[in-house]
Parts: C-alpha cells; structure tokens; sequence
C-alpha cells in the first residue's frame, strides 16, 4: 500500500468517498441507540438489566475481537476489513427483527461487535492509509467529524422511523445503510504488495497502542460519565429536551475539530492531551456545582471543547509509533482502550451516583480528569520524541 509523501493533497475523491462511508456507517450505528432499549423494554418487557446489558453487549465482543481482527487488515487490507465489518453490522441489524427475547438480542449485538470491531479499525485504517504523515491529525479530526454528524442525527432519524413503522423498520432501514457502504469500500487500499509475517489469530495488544491506550482509557473515564446521567441531570434541571444538550454538544464539537483540525498535528498529543483533560475537569467541575439550567449549557459547552482533541491527538500517537504494516494491528489494539473506558467508567460514576447524588457523579468525573491531566506527563513523556511537538 503506496503512503502519501509530505506535500500530498488530503482532500482527495478518494479520502472524501471514505469519510462519506464512515457517516453512513456511525448514522446506521447512532440510528439504534434509542430503538433498541425501547425494543427490550416495550416490546420484549425486559428490565433495566435486560437494557443495560443489550445496549453494551456489543462493546464487550468489539473490545475481546479488536486485537484478533487487527492483524487481518493488515494482511488482507483494509477493504477486506470494511467490507467484513459492513456485513456484519447489517447482519447483526437483521437478526434483531425476528428477535423474540432478550437472549436473541444480546446474540444479534454481540455480532454487532464484531462487524462494529472491523469497520472502525478499517476506516481508521485506510484514513490515515491516504493521509499525508504531517497531516494525519487533521484527518482524524475529520474522521471524527463524521462520527459524531452520524451519532448525532442517526438517533433522531431512528426515533422517527420506529413512531412511523415500528422497530423492525428502523432496523431493516439501519441494515440498508450498510449496503451503500458497500459501495464506497472500493476507495479503501486493497491487499498490500507486501503484508508483514505476523501470525493470525493470537490475541496480542500492539505496543504502540499500549501507552497511548492507557491514557486514552484514564482520559474517557469522565467522559463515559457524562454519557450516562447528563442526558437525566438536564431533565432535573428543567430542560425540555435532553436531546437538545447533546446536539449542543455534538455542534461544538463538529466545528471546533473543523476549524481547528490541525492542531493536534502544530501541537502535539502531550500539550493536546493536557488542555483536553484541563478544560474537561472544569466543565464537570461547573456542572457539578451549578446544578440549574445555565450551569448545565455551560459546562456542556467546556466540556465538549475539552473532548474535541483527546482522540485526534492519541490516535495521532499510535499511528506514528506503529510501522505501516502493521497499523491496523495497532489501530485495533489502541480502540480497546475506549470499549473498556466506557463500560468500567459508567459503573463507576453510577455507584458515585448511588452513594450520593448526580452532581455528586459529575463531581468525581471532575476529579479523574484532574487525576488524568496529573498522569498525562508520566504516561506519554517516557517517550518524548515526537510527542511533544508544542
């Protein structure tokens, strides 16, 4: 696989028709976060148990499959990667409408798992595949710009399918996206003319991934927070839409990383990683004690510019440590971080919750972003060369 020179364009057809694949693929995925919990709970009368474990069960085999399906991409290509991941998230789509029991919907999401594991390490994959190397985290910020437009309105186009047709709707509607993926894959490298001798098959996590990785993992423990009670804290609040605060969110988010996508490259991932952690403790730190309506649109709007450059930024990293050949290996290896971030770090903030309130949650989300931007240094300047280039 040819890499792009210094000086390569990076908004090429190519890259472009990738982007456009990757938001098909996260409004698909976005489309079945408030169809699913409904379905288990209306349709199949399954408990908060039942919901809690259909909704994440896909984070589980996403997190046990990433290192395995890695080595694949790098092997077999990307393409290989994003035509098997979309296969798989249309066919675990497709199982949930038959689907008569909860049983049947933690098998159909930990399918999603698995083509959710091979799709994003392909995409990601072949994103920097066409980047330039002084540009890769401009391409990240991009690439995420599409993560969060397909998470943002992917929930409301399957709310509205599932009021007008039910939930098989908004599912079989969610599998056919991933048939116009299909179409866009050919834009991603194929085989390479030399893959690497690595053995298949052997859960291994990359080293370059491993660093970066954790600090990832301590990063997003706020986070993971955040996505758990913000949406019942507004309600508490007095705001009428939750959905609103996200949107809000989401917004910042898109046009800070399209405004400012090349700072995590002029940067680098240390000065990066430290103001992301700063400006998240704050907002969780404002939510926390402002507990009304105005305390909430402004902490969301800190915390969204805390989060705009964690991931760039660390995914910047892997991708520069890692050789080439074995990228993928390393994408998938560094991915993990965020499946396990955000299954331990909702139940953490939820027994904070517990023990005392949800200001008392985002109060603790406060303090592990603070304890994140202390551990920033120790965990990514071992390695200073190239990482601090600000």
């Amino acid at each position: 696989m040819r890499q792009p020179e210094v000086g390569d364009r990076l908004l090429t057809p190519r890259f472009l028709v990738l982007c456009a694949a990757s938001l098909g693929y996260f409004m698909a995925l976005g489309s079945t976060w408030p169809v699913v919990p409904a379905f288990v709970e209306h349709e199949l009368g399954g408990g908060g148990v039942a919901v809690g474990l259909s909704v994440g069960a896909f984070g589980f085999s996403a997190a046990l499959l990433r290192p395995l399906i890695g080595p694949l991409g790098d092997r077999r290509g990307r393409r290989f990667l994003l035509l098997l991941g979309s296969v798989g998230v249309s066919t675990s789509l497709l199982m949930l409408v038959p689907a008569n029991s909860v049983t049947m919907v933690v098998v159909a999401r930990l399918v999603l798992g698995m083509g959710e594991a091979a799709f994003f390490i392909g995409i990601s994959s072949a994103i920097q595949d066409l980047s330039p190397p002084d540009r890769r985290g401009e391409a990240t910020s991009y690439f995420t710009v599409t993560l969060y437009l397909g998470l943002a309105v992917g929930p409301a186009l399957g709310e509205w399918l599932m009021d007008t047709g039910g939930a098989d709707r908004a599912f079989v509607a969610a599998a056919l996206l991933g048939l116009v993926r299909v179409l866009l894959v050919g834009s991603a490298p194929g085989r390479p003319a030399d893959p690497p001798d690595v053995p298949l098959f052997r859960w291994r996590l990359h080293p370059a991934a491993i660093r970066p990785g954790l600090m990832l993992f301590v990063g997003l423990q706020a986070y993971s927070g955040f996505l758990a009670f913000m949406a019942l804290h507004a309600t508490d609040m007095g705001i009428a839409s939750a959905g609103r605060v996200f949107a809000l969110f989401a917004a910042i988010v898109v046009s800070i990383r399209l405004v400012g996508a090349r700072l995590p490259d002029r940067l680098g991932a240390l000065t990066t990683t430290r103001l992301s952690m700063g400006f998240t403790s704050a907002g969780m730190l404002i939510v926390g004690l402002w507990t009304n309506q105005t305390g909430v649109v402004v902490g969301v709007v800190v915390i969204a510019v805390g989060q705009c450059f964690l991931f760039p930024a660390l995914f910047t990293l892997v991708v520069e440590r890692a050789p080439d050949a074995e990228r993928s290996h390393a994408i998938g290896s560094f991915s993990v971080a965020f499946d396990l971030a955000m299954a331990i770090g909702g139940f953490l903030v939820g027994a904070v919750v517990a023990l005392t309130d949800r200001p008392g949650g985002f109060l603790f989300c406060a303090v592990t972003a603070a304890v994140a931007l202390a551990l920033t240094g120790p965990i990514l300047q071992p390695n200073r060369d190239g990482i601090d280039r600000g």
